[in-house]
């Protein structure tokens, strides 16, 4: 399976597979966004992090 997480100025996008699956809202500023927790079993294949200011 693949799942993407976009960051959007105003929610977080979810996509499995290429279809989205549901979107989160912000709770505070996107910009504050600096980790990914994972908890359960993953593999993770890849990691692609685009336009990330101070990364």
């Amino acid at each position: 399976a693949d799942v993407t997480i976009i960051n959007e100025r105003y929610s977080f996008q979810i996509f499995f597979n290429g279809k989205r699956f549901t979107t989160f809202a912000h709770r505070g500023s996107p910009d504050d966004v600096r980790t990914l927790e994972i908890d359960g079993e993953c593999e993770v294949f890849s990691v692609t992090v685009n336009n990330a200011v101070g990364v």
